[in-house]
Protein backbone atom coordinates (compact mmCIF):
# COMPACT_ATOMS: atom_id res chain seq x y z
CA UNK A 1 0.00 0.00 0.00
CA UNK A 2 2.91 2.33 1.08
CA UNK A 3 4.62 1.83 -2.13
CA UNK A 4 1.82 2.24 -4.74
CA UNK A 5 0.90 5.57 -2.70
CA UNK A 6 5.06 6.37 -3.13
CA UNK A 7 4.42 5.11 -6.68
CA UNK A 8 1.24 7.69 -7.26
CA UNK A 9 2.99 10.41 -5.89
CA UNK A 10 6.17 9.77 -7.99
CA UNK A 11 4.03 9.96 -11.18
CA UNK A 12 2.44 13.09 -9.80
CA UNK A 13 5.56 15.30 -9.36
CA UNK A 14 6.70 13.80 -12.80
CA UNK A 15 3.39 14.91 -14.54
CA UNK A 16 3.69 18.50 -13.15
CA UNK A 17 7.53 18.63 -14.18
CA UNK A 18 6.85 17.32 -18.11
CA UNK A 19 3.81 19.84 -17.91
CA UNK A 20 5.75 22.54 -16.63
CA UNK A 21 8.67 22.28 -19.29
CA UNK A 22 6.47 21.98 -22.40
CA UNK A 23 4.57 24.95 -20.91
CA UNK A 24 7.47 27.27 -20.06
CA UNK A 25 9.04 26.05 -23.22
CA UNK A 26 6.36 26.85 -25.69
CA UNK A 27 7.41 30.05 -26.84
CA UNK A 28 10.93 28.39 -27.38
CA UNK A 29 9.81 25.74 -29.29
CA UNK A 30 7.01 27.25 -31.39
CA UNK A 31 7.26 26.07 -34.71
CA UNK A 32 6.96 28.81 -37.71
CA UNK A 33 5.22 28.65 -39.91
CA UNK A 34 5.49 27.13 -43.53
CA UNK A 35 4.82 28.20 -46.83
CA UNK A 36 6.29 26.40 -50.29
CA UNK A 37 5.73 28.48 -53.84
CA UNK A 38 5.19 25.73 -56.87
CA UNK A 39 6.42 27.70 -60.11
CA UNK A 40 8.83 26.85 -62.92
CA UNK A 41 11.07 29.32 -65.56
CA UNK A 42 11.32 33.50 -65.25
CA UNK A 43 13.47 35.42 -62.67
CA UNK A 44 13.57 34.38 -58.87
CA UNK A 45 11.26 35.59 -56.45
CA UNK A 46 14.27 37.45 -54.88
CA UNK A 47 14.83 39.23 -58.06
CA UNK A 48 12.10 40.44 -58.60
CA UNK A 49 12.10 41.97 -55.14
CA UNK A 50 15.70 43.25 -55.10
CA UNK A 51 15.36 46.96 -56.17
CA UNK A 52 12.75 49.61 -54.95
CA UNK A 53 10.59 50.06 -57.05
CA UNK A 54 9.19 53.71 -58.07
CA UNK A 55 8.32 53.16 -62.39
CA UNK A 56 5.12 52.13 -64.37
CA UNK A 57 2.36 50.24 -62.42
CA UNK A 58 0.27 47.55 -64.52
CA UNK A 59 -3.95 47.88 -63.90
CA UNK A 60 -5.26 44.72 -62.06
CA UNK A 61 -8.11 43.54 -60.07
CA UNK A 62 -8.89 40.79 -57.53
CA UNK A 63 -11.93 38.36 -58.07
CA UNK A 64 -13.60 36.56 -55.40
CA UNK A 65 -11.66 33.30 -53.90
CA UNK A 66 -13.25 30.31 -54.90
CA UNK A 67 -13.73 26.82 -52.82
CA UNK A 68 -12.89 23.63 -54.12
CA UNK A 69 -12.25 21.50 -51.27
CA UNK A 70 -16.09 20.51 -50.52
CA UNK A 71 -16.04 20.41 -46.96
CA UNK A 72 -18.28 22.49 -46.14
CA UNK A 73 -16.63 25.66 -44.53
CA UNK A 74 -17.27 28.22 -47.36
CA UNK A 75 -19.11 30.90 -47.28
CA UNK A 76 -19.10 33.62 -50.07
CA UNK A 77 -17.89 36.20 -47.84
CA UNK A 78 -15.01 34.21 -46.94
CA UNK A 79 -14.21 34.22 -50.36
CA UNK A 80 -14.43 38.25 -50.43
CA UNK A 81 -12.36 38.39 -47.32
CA UNK A 82 -9.63 36.60 -48.66
CA UNK A 83 -9.94 39.13 -52.38
CA UNK A 84 -9.84 41.80 -49.98
CA UNK A 85 -6.76 40.44 -48.74
CA UNK A 86 -4.60 39.86 -51.67
CA UNK A 87 -5.81 43.63 -53.04
CA UNK A 88 -4.65 44.97 -50.07
CA UNK A 89 -1.03 43.53 -50.16
CA UNK A 90 -0.78 43.93 -54.00
CA UNK A 91 -1.69 47.67 -53.47
CA UNK A 92 1.02 48.43 -50.90
CA UNK A 93 3.64 46.72 -53.53
CA UNK A 94 3.39 50.54 -54.86
CA UNK A 95 3.85 48.17 -58.15
CA UNK A 96 -0.56 48.12 -59.01
CA UNK A 97 -3.05 50.26 -59.69
CA UNK A 98 -6.03 47.89 -57.72
CA UNK A 99 -9.39 48.08 -58.79
CA UNK A 100 -12.22 47.29 -56.34
CA UNK A 101 -14.29 44.41 -57.60
CA UNK A 102 -15.92 43.55 -53.95
CA UNK A 103 -17.56 46.94 -53.35
CA UNK A 104 -17.80 47.82 -56.66
CA UNK A 105 -22.04 47.49 -56.09
CA UNK A 106 -21.61 49.80 -53.62
CA UNK A 107 -19.35 51.92 -56.29
CA UNK A 108 -22.48 51.37 -58.99
CA UNK A 109 -25.18 52.19 -56.21
CA UNK A 110 -23.09 55.71 -55.18
CA UNK A 111 -23.30 56.51 -59.19
CA UNK A 112 -27.08 55.62 -59.68
CA UNK A 113 -27.59 58.43 -56.95
CA UNK A 114 -25.63 60.84 -58.01
CA UNK A 115 -27.79 60.28 -61.77
CA UNK A 116 -31.27 60.57 -60.28
CA UNK A 117 -30.94 64.09 -59.23
CA UNK A 118 -30.84 64.07 -55.40
CA UNK A 119 -27.22 65.02 -55.07
CA UNK A 120 -25.63 68.13 -55.84
CA UNK A 121 -24.42 67.92 -59.46
CA UNK A 122 -21.02 69.15 -58.95
CA UNK A 123 -20.43 66.57 -56.25
CA UNK A 124 -22.40 63.69 -57.97
CA UNK A 125 -19.48 60.63 -59.02
CA UNK A 126 -20.09 60.55 -62.52
CA UNK A 127 -21.10 57.33 -64.58
CA UNK A 128 -18.51 55.81 -67.24
CA UNK A 129 -15.27 56.37 -64.90
CA UNK A 130 -15.04 53.13 -63.64
CA UNK A 131 -11.98 51.44 -65.25
CA UNK A 132 -11.05 48.66 -66.39
CA UNK A 133 -8.43 45.71 -65.47
CA UNK A 134 -5.95 44.69 -68.11
CA UNK A 135 -5.00 42.17 -65.42
CA UNK A 136 -7.50 39.63 -63.20
CA UNK A 137 -6.32 37.47 -60.69
CA UNK A 138 -8.42 34.65 -59.27
CA UNK A 139 -7.85 32.53 -56.19
CA UNK A 140 -9.32 28.96 -55.54
CA UNK A 141 -8.53 27.16 -51.99
CA UNK A 142 -7.83 23.72 -52.47
CA UNK A 143 -6.49 21.96 -49.37
CA UNK A 144 -7.87 23.40 -46.25
CA UNK A 145 -7.40 21.83 -42.64
CA UNK A 146 -8.32 24.19 -39.79
CA UNK A 147 -6.69 24.53 -36.39
CA UNK A 148 -7.24 20.47 -35.71
CA UNK A 149 -5.87 19.32 -31.84
CA UNK A 150 -2.74 17.39 -31.92
CA UNK A 151 -2.05 14.49 -29.37
CA UNK A 152 -4.34 13.86 -27.12
CA UNK A 153 -4.59 12.06 -23.82
CA UNK A 154 -2.03 11.35 -20.81
CA UNK A 155 1.20 8.94 -21.08
CA UNK A 156 0.83 5.66 -20.21
CA UNK A 157 -2.66 5.91 -19.21
CA UNK A 158 -2.16 8.88 -16.13
CA UNK A 159 -1.98 11.77 -15.95
CA UNK A 160 -4.34 12.48 -18.37
CA UNK A 161 -5.93 15.58 -16.77
CA UNK A 162 -2.45 17.52 -17.04
CA UNK A 163 -0.54 16.33 -19.09
CA UNK A 164 -2.89 15.44 -22.12
CA UNK A 165 -4.27 18.71 -21.78
CA UNK A 166 -1.33 20.32 -22.42
CA UNK A 167 -0.81 18.17 -25.38
CA UNK A 168 -4.32 18.69 -26.69
CA UNK A 169 -3.17 22.47 -26.90
CA UNK A 170 -0.93 21.59 -30.13
CA UNK A 171 -3.00 23.13 -32.78
CA UNK A 172 -2.14 23.11 -36.71
CA UNK A 173 -3.46 24.45 -39.82
CA UNK A 174 -2.96 23.67 -43.12
CA UNK A 175 -4.13 25.39 -46.81
CA UNK A 176 -3.61 25.30 -50.54
CA UNK A 177 -4.51 28.03 -52.80
CA UNK A 178 -3.96 28.10 -56.88
CA UNK A 179 -3.34 31.38 -58.11
CA UNK A 180 -3.98 32.80 -61.99
CA UNK A 181 -2.97 35.70 -63.65
CA UNK A 182 -5.36 36.36 -66.16
CA UNK A 183 -4.72 38.95 -69.51
CA UNK A 184 -8.88 40.27 -69.56
CA UNK A 185 -8.82 41.19 -73.49
CA UNK A 186 -7.94 37.70 -74.54
CA UNK A 187 -8.28 35.31 -71.36
CA UNK A 188 -4.82 34.12 -71.79
CA UNK A 189 -3.49 32.73 -68.63
CA UNK A 190 0.00 34.35 -68.18
CA UNK A 191 0.65 32.74 -64.87
CA UNK A 192 -0.35 30.32 -62.36
CA UNK A 193 0.83 29.09 -59.03
CA UNK A 194 -0.01 27.25 -56.28
CA UNK A 195 0.83 28.22 -52.83
CA UNK A 196 1.04 25.88 -49.41
CA UNK A 197 0.61 27.19 -46.14
CA UNK A 198 1.07 25.79 -42.88
CA UNK A 199 1.45 26.70 -38.73
CA UNK A 200 0.98 25.23 -35.58
CA UNK A 201 0.73 26.60 -32.03
CA UNK A 202 1.37 25.14 -28.74
CA UNK A 203 -0.85 25.85 -26.11
CA UNK A 204 -2.49 28.97 -27.33
CA UNK A 205 1.11 30.65 -27.33
CA UNK A 206 1.23 31.13 -31.22
CA UNK A 207 1.10 34.77 -31.56
CA UNK A 208 1.87 36.27 -35.14
CA UNK A 209 4.35 38.63 -33.61
CA UNK A 210 4.90 40.47 -37.12
CA UNK A 211 5.71 37.30 -38.92
CA UNK A 212 3.42 37.58 -41.96
CA UNK A 213 2.30 40.87 -41.58
CA UNK A 214 -1.48 42.69 -41.72
CA UNK A 215 -3.94 43.90 -39.69
CA UNK A 216 -6.44 41.96 -37.36
CA UNK A 217 -8.64 39.94 -39.51
CA UNK A 218 -12.53 40.56 -39.88
CA UNK A 219 -15.99 39.87 -41.18
CA UNK A 220 -16.37 36.12 -42.23
CA UNK A 221 -12.67 35.68 -41.66
CA UNK A 222 -12.62 37.01 -38.12
CA UNK A 223 -12.97 33.68 -36.53
CA UNK A 224 -9.43 32.68 -37.58
CA UNK A 225 -8.17 35.42 -35.94
CA UNK A 226 -4.88 34.58 -33.63
CA UNK A 227 -5.41 31.23 -34.68
CA UNK A 228 -2.65 28.85 -36.88
CA UNK A 229 -5.36 29.35 -39.78
CA UNK A 230 -4.90 32.94 -40.09
CA UNK A 231 -1.09 32.60 -39.67
CA UNK A 232 -1.73 29.62 -42.52
CA UNK A 233 -3.92 32.33 -44.83
CA UNK A 234 -1.36 35.12 -44.15
CA UNK A 235 1.75 33.61 -45.87
CA UNK A 236 -0.22 31.98 -48.78
CA UNK A 237 -1.58 35.55 -49.44
CA UNK A 238 2.01 36.90 -48.56
CA UNK A 239 3.85 34.14 -51.03
CA UNK A 240 1.07 34.89 -53.52
CA UNK A 241 1.91 38.43 -54.05
CA UNK A 242 5.63 37.72 -54.36
CA UNK A 243 4.87 35.28 -57.16
CA UNK A 244 2.39 37.66 -59.02
CA UNK A 245 5.12 40.55 -58.70
CA UNK A 246 7.54 38.14 -60.01
CA UNK A 247 5.82 36.99 -62.90
CA UNK A 248 3.58 40.05 -64.37
CA UNK A 249 4.59 40.35 -67.74
CA UNK A 250 6.47 43.64 -68.35
CA UNK A 251 4.23 44.75 -71.30
CA UNK A 252 1.52 45.79 -68.22
CA UNK A 253 3.70 47.78 -66.44
CA UNK A 254 2.62 51.39 -68.60
CA UNK A 255 0.74 53.20 -66.31
CA UNK A 256 1.93 56.05 -63.79
CA UNK A 257 0.66 56.45 -60.37
CA UNK A 258 -2.02 58.78 -61.37
CA UNK A 259 -3.81 56.05 -63.97
CA UNK A 260 -2.29 57.81 -66.92
CA UNK A 261 -0.32 55.83 -69.62
CA UNK A 262 3.37 55.66 -69.92
CA UNK A 263 5.95 54.48 -72.00
CA UNK A 264 5.31 50.76 -71.69
CA UNK A 265 8.55 48.45 -69.91
CA UNK A 266 9.10 46.24 -72.69
CA UNK A 267 9.30 42.33 -72.57
CA UNK A 268 11.63 41.83 -74.72
CA UNK A 269 13.74 38.86 -73.97
CA UNK A 270 16.61 39.01 -71.82
CA UNK A 271 18.98 38.02 -74.62
CA UNK A 272 18.11 40.83 -77.05
CA UNK A 273 18.81 44.09 -76.82
CA UNK A 274 16.40 47.11 -76.26
CA UNK A 275 14.32 47.80 -78.59
CA UNK A 276 14.77 51.26 -80.29
CA UNK A 277 11.21 53.00 -79.05
CA UNK A 278 11.87 52.59 -75.68
CA UNK A 279 14.23 55.35 -74.05
CA UNK A 280 17.32 54.38 -73.32
CA UNK A 281 20.62 55.53 -71.64
CA UNK A 282 24.63 54.80 -72.86
CA UNK A 283 27.15 54.48 -70.03
CA UNK A 284 29.81 56.54 -70.39
CA UNK A 285 31.90 55.21 -67.28
CA UNK A 286 34.25 52.54 -67.66
CA UNK A 287 32.79 49.88 -64.91
CA UNK A 288 29.52 51.39 -63.65
CA UNK A 289 28.06 49.72 -60.57
CA UNK A 290 24.00 49.14 -61.26
CA UNK A 291 22.39 49.25 -57.36
CA UNK A 292 19.33 47.94 -56.03
CA UNK A 293 18.17 51.70 -55.04
CA UNK A 294 18.79 55.20 -55.71
CA UNK A 295 21.67 55.69 -53.53
CA UNK A 296 25.34 54.27 -52.56
CA UNK A 297 24.23 52.73 -49.36
CA UNK A 298 21.75 50.21 -51.67
CA UNK A 299 23.10 46.47 -52.63
CA UNK A 300 25.46 46.30 -56.20
CA UNK A 301 23.32 43.69 -58.19
CA UNK A 302 25.18 44.07 -61.04
CA UNK A 303 27.52 46.04 -63.20
CA UNK A 304 28.32 47.47 -66.73
CA UNK A 305 30.70 48.67 -69.07
CA UNK A 306 31.41 52.15 -71.34
CA UNK A 307 29.48 52.13 -74.53
CA UNK A 308 26.41 49.69 -72.91
CA UNK A 309 22.65 51.06 -73.61
CA UNK A 310 20.70 50.28 -70.90
CA UNK A 311 16.57 51.00 -71.12
CA UNK A 312 15.40 53.87 -69.04
CA UNK A 313 12.83 53.49 -66.78
CA UNK A 314 12.63 56.56 -64.37
CA UNK A 315 14.50 58.46 -62.19
CA UNK A 316 15.17 59.28 -58.75
CA UNK A 317 17.33 63.11 -58.28
CA UNK A 318 20.76 62.11 -59.17
CA UNK A 319 19.74 58.64 -60.48
CA UNK A 320 18.76 56.54 -63.17
CA UNK A 321 15.87 53.94 -63.00
CA UNK A 322 17.31 51.45 -65.54
CA UNK A 323 16.52 47.61 -66.98
CA UNK A 324 19.84 45.77 -67.69
CA UNK A 325 20.51 43.18 -70.68
CA UNK A 326 19.45 40.77 -68.06
CA UNK A 327 16.13 41.41 -67.06
CA UNK A 328 17.46 43.05 -63.72
CA UNK A 329 15.94 46.24 -62.71
CA UNK A 330 18.05 48.58 -61.07
CA UNK A 331 20.07 52.16 -60.26
CA UNK A 332 22.91 54.29 -62.41
CA UNK A 333 24.19 57.99 -61.21
CA UNK A 334 23.15 59.63 -63.99
CA UNK A 335 26.51 61.95 -64.24
CA UNK A 336 28.35 58.01 -65.71
CA UNK A 337 25.84 57.94 -68.56
CA UNK A 338 24.34 60.44 -71.43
Amino acid sequence: MKRRKCWAAIGCIVMFFVAGLLFHGCKTIQPKPEAKVTEAGGPSIEEAQSAAYGGPMARIAVSRFTDKTGKGWWSRDVGDGMADMLATALFHTNRYIVLERQQLRDVLREQDLGASGRVKQQTAAPIGEIEGAELLITGAVTEFEGAASGTKGGLGGWGSGVVGAVLGAYKKSHMAIDVRVIDTKTSRIVAVTSVEGSATDIGGLGALGGAVGGGALGGALGGWSKTPTEKALRICIKNSVDFIVSKTPAQYYHFGSGGTAVQPTSATPASTAPQSQEPSVQVTGSSVNIRSGPGTSHDIIGSVRRGDRLVLLGESGNWFQVRLPNGKVGYIINKLCK
